[in-house]
């Protein structure tokens, strides 16, 4: 049986940050000297080139299936991501397969920047 599951599938290319020097030796050791580049594919079941991939969000289930960073983050914190870079397109799915989710997550994302914009008290 065919997997009909929606993923959002993120893989990143690593590559110098400008102006590094890559003739000096070991310029990869230092974490500075490096940049990613980030591209994302939302896909109905996983393709063969899914296992390159850093991280894979099941948008169906509302699980993350890979998390190659080695971080603890949540399926809400990997939507947030995705949704501020490709939110036309997460957008698009997610009204399709589970409208009240993405309100809820457009509210709470709202809110966050409203308190990120409130400036904080002055104590005298």
């Amino acid at each position: 049986m065919a997997n009909k599951d929606i993923y959002l599938v993120a893989f990143y290319h690593m590559k110098p940050r400008p102006g590094v020097k890559t003739s000096v030796k070991g310029w990869m050791d230092d974490k500075n000297n490096i940049t990613y580049d980030e591209s994302v594919e939302i896909t109905r079941g996983l393709k063969k080139n899914t296992a390159m991939a850093k991280v894979v969000l099941n948008l169906s289930k509302k699980t993350v299936d890979r998390n190659s960073w080695g971080t603890e983050r949540t399926f809400n914190e990997y939507f947030k991501h995705y949704f501020m870079g490709y939110h036309k397109y997460v957008t698009t799915v997610m009204t399709q397969l589970d409208a009240e989710y993405m309100n809820s997550m457009l509210d709470e994302m709202q809110a966050e920047l409203d308190a990120a914009k409130e400036p904080e008290a002055v104590i005298e």
